[in-house]
């Protein structure tokens, strides 16, 4: 399965108040539209809490 793109993160999370943790950033990305499969590698993530966006994206790219 192939990553989400920065940029598609960046939309679909725009309203996260970081720092934030796993379950926040799901229901953040399902409220704004997300795909089955951007839902399925977030969800896969650690269930840390997340200080940014980029905290996010690398957590992404080690998961994945």
């Amino acid at each position: 399965m192939t990553l989400p793109e920065e940029d598609r993160l960046r939309t679909l999370l725009s309203e996260v108040d970081f720092p934030c943790d796993r379950a926040e950033l799901l229901r953040k990305a399902a409220a704004n539209g997300a795909d089955d499969a951007t839902l399925g590698h977030l969800g896969c993530l650690p269930d840390d809490s997340y200080p940014n966006l980029d905290a996010v994206a690398h957590a992404l790219t080690e998961a994945g």
